[in-house]
């Protein structure tokens, strides 16, 4: 499992920082297209979540992953070529929308029902450090890749990688998930992390989306910009593997106090303060200390769910709440016109984690 997740974030990390750019800078979308782009994108992730998690359940992570392969293959090498093609930039982000959701939600479930409570905080913190070593290198080598080889250097390694990420699930045992996926299920999971869930999905599609947008706009060079992030990832390694030696779980409570703090501070300042070197410090400390929420909370939601039947139900739940915090951050950012909106957002969201 690590394996194959450490394979396709770093396939999706090369290519995906830059996907936001590539649609604004070399085919001239307008902001308002890209937040539609992820519009569909987000509303494909909720319908087909509860799809995905009977389709993990009855055919298991093995085959729900080598279904993602072919579709986000078609995605990278459709988003390059749109113009010879019948379809516009909404079509594929909901096709992006089928493809995360048809792995990451067998995946997560999977996760979850394989860890071990003793252990737990451990096997979260490794995930993180896997994902994020992986992620650490793919927006670096993206950049570099853009800059002597352009985009389709980028998209041909991205897909070729991606086809190698599901060798390791060959060796995976296949586990189904019981999973009825009746609407009465999903509505009887636990809610007390509703809105912390709903923040997650707001913070994410700031992070991944237009942050990057952003700081692009400040710094100007793919490269320069795959190598902040690649800063970035690497603070966030060291902030992931200390918080994974931690398995008192009244500290972790006040580490994730604290981190909530800290982040809202930190996407603050970002919208008060200008410069390439203040602004890019900013993004490594927000990776870095992003940990302290990430690592506790998923720990403390796994130790509640882990075990219990309804974990299929809930890991739905766990994504319609988080696309329901996506869609509203992108709503604000329609009206408003203006990428601070989200960053101010963001800094809200991250105030949820204190109770």
């Amino acid at each position: 499992m690590y394996a194959a997740v450490s394979l396709k974030t770093f396939a999706i990390s090369m290519i995906g920082l830059f996907i936001p750019i590539f649609l604004m800078v070399e085919r001239g979308l307008a902001l308002n297209d890209i937040i539609l782009f992820y519009v569909f994108n987000t509303i494909a992730y909720i319908i087909a979540a509860p799809f995905a998690g009977r389709f993990g359940a009855k055919h298991g992570l093995r085959k729900a992953a080598l279904l993602t392969v072919p579709l986000f293959a078609f995605f990278y090498y459709a988003i390059y070529n749109i113009t010879a093609m019948p379809l516009s930039y909404n079509h594929l982000g909901f096709i992006l929308g089928l493809a995360e959701t048809f792995f990451w939600i067998p995946f997560v479930t999977h996760f979850m029902r394989s860890s071990d409570h003793t252990h737990r905080t451990e096997e979260i913190s490794f995930l993180n450090i896997v994902t994020v070593i992986s992620g650490m290198a793919g927006p670096f080598i993206g950049g570099l890749l853009i800059a002597f080889g352009g985009f389709p250097l980028l998209f041909g390694l991205a897909i070729g990688i991606l086809l190698i990420s599901v060798i390791p699930l060959g060796y995976l045992k296949d586990q189904h998930e019981p999973f009825a996926c009746k609407l009465k299920d999903i509505l009887h999971v636990p809610k007390e992390d509703s809105l912390k869930l709903i923040a997650r999905g707001g913070i994410m599609i700031t992070e991944i989306v237009f942050w990057p947008i952003f700081l692009f706009s400040v710094v100007g060079l793919f490269a320069e910009l795959g190598l902040i992030f690649f800063i970035a990832e690497f603070g966030a390694f060291l902030g992931s593997f200390y918080l994974g030696t931690i398995k008192n779980r009244k500290e972790l409570a006040i580490i994730i106090r604290w981190g909530a703090f800290l982040c809202a501070s930190i996407w603050l300042a970002r919208t008060l303060i200008d410069g390439v070197l203040i602004l890019s410090i900013l993004t490594i400390l927000g990776a870095t200390l992003h940990e302290m929420i990430e690592v506790p909370f998923n720990t403390a939601t796994y130790d509640r769910v882990a075990k219990k039947k309804y974990l299929g139900e809930y890991v739905i739940y766990r994504g319609i709440m988080m696309g329901v915090g996506r869609l509203f951050v992108l709503g604000l950012l329609s009206l408003s016109g203006s990428m601070v909106t989200s960053f101010l957002t963001t800094a809200a969201m991250y105030l949820t984690y204190l109770f």
